[in-house]
This record gives structure tokens, C-alpha cells and sequence, in this order.
């Protein structure tokens, strides 16, 4: 079921101030209105906006232990890193919840039936430990096990977080995954039975983490160190979305940091939904927006009128681990982008992109699976293949990775605030869309994306030429420079063929020379279908990430 539209009112966030579109000029371009100031605009947004949640079942095939790093992930972070970018890094999902701590454990072992069904995941101080090979300053939820039902168990792996991981490293705690998908006799659907639950819970975890660190030590972590909520948008008789969690008093005791809430607005859980997950409908802009202001925004503007924040706690383009042949390809790289924006439009003040392999509990009915003999079948949403597989072949990175390299020079400014551009008449509002970035009030950057799919057949190559000479004349003082993220068609499933601003990233490693594009006299952009552009209006911007 969809929730009820919003009205009008609440949709104005993301063209607050923007002119009347015009059609093409004489020259054929469509001209880009753009308001050179950020009144209007979004909240302010940090190098931490694009980040990554991962299934911590698969800790270890995703990034090794803390003795043997699996040197894939951390090429891929670090060029993240190098680009502007700062993501922190949720280790959670389904199997969060049943996960446990044990101080005689070493690195995560799953228990698995033959399928590849994960019944328990057990971690010791390793697990914890691992945290340090991460880029500096990376920050980490530590998500905690509701779905046991045992407040020993979640206490536990809180304290043992604070205790092995290096220090300052864990921003906030997550108390439980996906509630709406608890067993129904849990809460009997009693929103007020939860709110007491989880107060109760955190309240006790909040006193064993404070004796653990200390008065010093938990002064500085400060109380506000919750995300509250984590629910799907589903609709499964128990409502904790923020909306409904906010006046029910969830943040009573001021422990609450960001509102969650997930997002998949596809999925192949079943084969009724599996066939709407195509490329065609992956990329249409204006269902995505649909999907964002009619399932999530309501919740978030829940919290943003209760003066907190909201994140996307989770999320990614096909539920049930992707779809082969769509979240595997270049077409995938083009939702990261329309999808970020999107939130970033809306004020979230972070996104989790979800990392993980098939879960055989999920559904009965889904397209995904694990290997024959039980092994991870790695999600097609994933932006890489972190070990090499029965069910995935070699280890390998996603055309979708380089999606992640656009979003950290997007953001690597702090303080940046963004707004959507209103489509031209005569662009195709379905595959189009634009926003412009602001740092210090001043237009900074402006993103362009049609995602119109282009295919080896396709009979045009659906570009648009849009005119921001108002912007960028070099004739009159001002100059812009881009980059382009494209590949030869949305369905590239070589990242090797995949580029950003001309490089390509197979290994992590740079493959190619930086190709940066000025725009010329004309001031005209052309973007062709299914690929994404960065324009820089400060040439200083344009070196973030050059090798």
C-alpha cells in the first residue's frame, strides 16, 4: 500500500526560488535557470552524506580482520577518501539482529543451515578491532540485537563496541533492525509497547556504556547518541515509522540523534514485483520522487518539524539483493546519483547505501540466492564483489562504484547546500534532472543527470544541450569545468568501461588519465542519455581526486 499524498506545500523544498523554465534557445540548447544564491536551498551537508551500510554477517568477505584487510574494499574507500569524501560506516542489516557478542570469539562466524540461511552471528574483539583499518577519522554505527529479545545481549555488544574499537570512532548506536518486520506477537502492534521497550533498553545500555568509558569519555560522547526508528515503509500493522514514533514520545528522555528510515523502492522478493524492477523503471526520475515524497518524506518531515534530524539509514534500488542485469550495470551508478540527490533535496543529513549477499530467509520467493554449497551470493546492488565466488565469479568491482566518486566531490565541501533545477520544457522530466550546489551562499557546483537508457540499439543517443552561459562566459569573467561519469551503455556490466572524468577504477587502482572538460564560449553542456555530469564553477573544486 502507498501512504497518502502530501500536500503540495511540502514538495516546494526542493524548487523553492526556481525560475520559469524556458524551451531551447537558438542555438538548440535548453536553457538551465539557476538561482545564484542558496536562500531556498537545503540544510547544510558534510563529506559523511554518502555513506554505507553493510550486512555485518559478511564482515570478513567484505573487509577481512584487522591482521589480513581485504585490500579491494580499502582501495575502493580510499579513492573514495581521495575524492572528497568521508562515509561512515553502519555495520548492520537483517543480521544485526542476530548477532552476539562472545569476549572468547575471534573474527565473525556465521551459522548457517546448508543454504546459506544465517541463523546467528557470533563476533569477538576482532570483529571490533577491524574498525582501525579503516581510512582515518571513519566513523561507525554500532548496531545492537533487538531481535532476540534479550537486553544482555544488545547491552553487551554496546559495551564490548566502546571497549575494542579505537577510540572516538563510534558516533552513534542502532537498537534493532527493521522492527516492522518483527514477529507481530512481539508488540502486538502496540506503537506505545515499543516506545517503552526501546526506552528502557537504551536507558540501561546508555548507564553500562557511561561505567565502561568513563565520566570523561561519556561527557564527550554526549546523549544524543540514538537513531531511533530503522523502519521499512511496508506496511505491517506496526507503526514506528517517525512519524507515528515522534508523538507517540520516543525522544522523552533527549537520547534520540537522527530519525531512520529505509528505503527500497524496488524489488525481487517475488515475481509480482520483480518485474517492475527494470532499468527502465530504476531510473525514471519522476517515480522515484513519487516513491520519496509519498513513503518517506512524511516521516522526515516528522523529524525535521520536531527539530532533528533524518537519515536514510538504509537503502538501495531493489530490495532482496538487486536484480541481475540492472543493479549490476551502469544503470545502477545513475540511481545512486538521482537517489542521493533526491534525499539530499529533502534534508536528510545522511544516506546508508546498503552492501550485502542474498539472505535465503528473506523471502521464499525471491530471485537471489546463495551458492549452491551455502556460500555468499553477493547482492547485485553491491558496488563491488569483495571475494571471488561460486555464485559471482572473480572478486571484482561494479560499474556502479564510480557513482560514489561523483557523490564524494559533490559533497567534499563542507557546508554545502543543494536544490533541484526545474526541468526545461522540452526535456523529458521522466530521465532528467538537475541541482545546483552552494557553499557560502555562492553557486558552487551543479550536478546534470539523464538517465533516459541508452542501449547499444537504441535509435538516439537522447542527448540534451543545456545553455548555463548566464553561469559560465568565459567572454564575461565566469568559467565552469565538468566531469562526466558515463559508459558506453546503461547496461555496462565492466567497470573497466566505466569512467569518471575519463579514469576507470577496476581494482580500486586509477586506470587511465583525469580528463577534465571546460566548458567553451558558448556556455552549452551536452549530456548524453544515460550518463551524469559535474560542472565546477571554481577551478580550484575540479583537482579534488586528480591522479
Amino acid at each position: 500500500m502507498r501512504s497518502a499524498p502530501i500536500p503540495a506545500l511540502l514538495l516546494t523544498a526542493r524548487l523553492i526560488g526556481a525560475q520559469p523554465t524556458h524551451a531551447a534557445n537558438h542555438t538548440g540548447a535548453f536553457c538551465l535557470e539557476i538561482p545564484k544564491t542558496a536562500s531556498g536551498a537545503s540544510i547544510e551537508h558534510d563529506p559523511s552524506f554518502a555513506s554505507f551500510s553493510f550486512e555485518p554477517a559478511f564482515w570478513v568477505e567484505f573487509f577481512g580482520n584487522s591482521s589480513t584487510p581485504n585490500q579491494l574494499a580499502f582501495n575502493l574507500l580510499n579513492r573514495i577518501v581521495d575524492h572528497g569524501g568521508q562515509p561512515t560506516i553502519r555495520p548492520g542489516g537483517i543480521t544485526m539482529d542476530s548477532m552476539i557478542f562472545n569476549v572468547s570469539a575471534g573474527d565473525p562466524v556465521r551459522t548457517t543451515n546448508l543454504k546459506g540461511g544465517v541463523y546467528r552471528t557470533t563476533v569477538g574483539p576482532a570483529y571490533y578491532e577491524s574498525w582501525s583499518n579503516f581510512p582515518d577519522g571513519t566513523k561507525f554505527v554500532s548496531t545492537l540485537n533487538f531481535g532476540n529479545d534479550s537486553l544482555d545481549i544488545a547491552r553487551d555488544m554496546a559495551v564490548a563496541s566502546v571497549k575494542y574499537a579505537s577510540n572516538d570512532s563510534i558516533s552513534f548506536f542502532e537498537l534493532g533492525n527493521e522492527p516492522t518486520n518483527y514477529p507481530s506477537s512481539r508488540w502486538k502492534n502496540s506503537t506505545r509497547a515499543y516506545v517503552q521497550e526501546w526506552q528502557n533498553w537504551t536507558a540501561q545500555i546508555d548507564a553500562a556504556v557511561n561505567s565502561t568509558l568513563g565520566n570523561d569519555a561519556a561527557l564527550d560522547f554526549g546523549r544524543e547518541r540514538w537513531w531511533a526508528s530503522s523502519a521499512t515503509t511496508d506496511q505491517s500493522g506496526l507503526e514506528v515509522r517517525p512519524a507515528a514514533l515522534i508523538p507517540a514520545g520516543i525522544d522523552s528522555n533527549n537520547q534520540v540523534a537522527d530519525y531512520s528510515i529505509h528505503s527500497y523502492p524496488f524489488s525481487t522478493c517475488d515475481p509480482a514485483r520483480a518485474v517492475l524492477a527494470t532499468t527502465q523503471n530504476i531510473l525514471n526520475q519522476t517515480e522515484l520522487e513519487r516513491y520519496a515524497d509519498e513513503e518517506i518524506y512524511p516521516s522526515a518531515k516528522a523529524a525535521l518539524d520536531a527539530g532533528s534530524r533524518w537519515i536514510i539509514g538504509e537503502f538501495n534500488s531493489i530490495s532482496c539483493s538487486g536484480n541481475p542485469n540492472v543493479s549490476d550495470t551502469f544503470a545502477q551508478a545513475l540511481w545512486v546519483i538521482q537517489s542521493e540527490l533526491i534525499y539530499a533535496a529533502r534534508n536528510a543529513s545522511a544516506v546508508y547505501l546498503h552492501q550485502g549477499a542474498a539472505l535465503v530467509f528473506q523471502s521464499s520467493q525471491q530471485v537471489n540466492s546463495a551458492g549452491q554449497d551455502g556460500s555468499p551470493g553477493y547482492s547485485t546492488y553491491d558496488m563491488f564483489y569483495p571475494r571471488d565466488s561460486d555464485k559471482r565469479g572473480p572478486a571484482r568491482v561494479l560499474p556502479s562504484f564510480s557513482s560514489q566518486l561523483f557523490m564524494a566531490e559533490a559533497f567534499a565541501m563542507p557546508n554545502t547546500r543543494i536544490r533541484q533545477i526545474e526541468t526545461p520544457l522540452g526535456v523529458d522530466k521522466d530521465y532528467f534532472s538537475a541541482y545546483a550546489f552552494y557553499a557560502k551562499n555562492k553557486l558552487n557546483k551543479l550536478a546534470i543527470v539523464n538517465s533516459k537508457p541508452y542501449y547499444a540499439n537504441s535509435t538516439s543517443d537522447f542527448s540534451v544541450a543545456l545553455d548555463i552561459s548566464s553561469y559560465a562566459h568565459p567572454k564575461k569573467g565566469t568559467r565552469a569545468w565538468l566531469k562526466r561519469l558515463t559508459a558506453p551503455h546503461v547496461d555496462e556490466g565492466n567497470a573497466n568501461r566505466t569512467t569518471w572524468a575519463g579514469q576507470s577504477f577496476p581494482q580500486g587502482n586509477v586506470v587511465g588519465d583525469l580528463a577534465v572538460e571546460e566548458v567553451g564560449h558558448d556556455g552549452i553542456v551536452h549530456v548524453r542519455g544515460s550518463e551524469a555530469v559535474l560542472v565546477f564553477f571554481n577551478k580550484r573544486d575540479v583537482s579534488m581526486g586528480a591522479c
